[in-house]
């Protein structure tokens, strides 16, 4: 796992990380995504976008309990639609890429269709400065990259697994406003990358890098630096021990 420092959230920094990427971007609607993406750029990304549909279903859930005073009847079942998908996504979880794959062609997939239809049916009965209607054109104008996973076993449904890895990083965030510089704040990002992919890899961060800080010092050869690597075996093997647990 790779987290990266920048001081903006341009295309301009997203390029430079991702900058020559072939393939899936999994992320929410965010302009700067579609942007990095634009055939018009020069340097744009050729890689496709998969959208998230928990950033979808939190508009139709905040409307159904905070921004109306009166009952949301459109808001409450669009949040039952999409629950259904939801329900196939579980029964698929942990299985292959090609089951998933066939699963959801199966199962998924004509239920999303019958999510669009029922989309469009209900926006052209609501005023369009509502924000319900706002939800429901976010949902139509993003609809093949929200439902690019139907088609790919690998592309999850939402990016729920990345927003959990992200939130330990947010919630230091008050605490380091006012510490350190740009150049900390990039260190912060790789130390908290071999951490986290310690915790991916079920290795004990600390034991981890007290290992491979003591094998630098000590001469370890540059032509095997892939054996210290968090997902290597000689601390994968390790990770049974409770005392080398996350």
């Amino acid at each position: 796992m790779v987290y990266a420092y920048a001081p903006g959230r341009g295309a301009v920094h997203g390029l430079r990380l991702l900058g020559g990427y072939r393939g899936t971007i999994h992320c929410d609607g965010f302009e700067t995504y579609k942007t990095m993406t634009r055939e018009t750029r020069a340097d744009a990304l050729s890689g496709t976008l998969a959208f998230c549909w928990s950033h979808l279903r939190r508009q139709f859930v905040k409307i159904d309990h905070e921004d109306s005073p009166a009952p949301a009847p459109v808001a409450r079942e669009a949040l039952e639609r999409i629950a259904q998908l939801y329900a196939i996504e579980k029964a698929f979880r942990g299985r292959s890429d090609s089951e998933r794959r066939a699963g959801r062609q199966a199962h998924a997939q004509p239920l999303a269709a019958a999510v669009k239809q029922w989309f469009e049916a209900k926006l052209g009965h609501l005023a369009q400065k509502s924000v319900t209607a706002k939800a429901l054109r976010y949902a139509l104008r993003h609809w093949d990259s929200l439902t690019l996973y139907l088609d790919d076993g690998r592309i999850e449904m939402n990016t729920n697994a990345v927003e959990r890895a992200m939130r330990p990083i947010k919630l230091n965030a008050k605490n380091a406003l006012f510490a350190g510089c740009d150049e900390g704040a990039e260190n912060w990002a790789l130390l908290a990358s071999l951490i986290e992919t310690c915790k991916l890899n079920g290795v004990s961060a600390e034991s981890w890098l007290a290992d491979v800080l003591a094998k630098l010092v000590n001469g370890w050869p540059a032509a095997r630096l892939d054996e210290l690597l968090p997902w290597a075996s000689t601390y994968t093997m390790g990770a049974q021990d409770p005392r080398l647990a996350a």
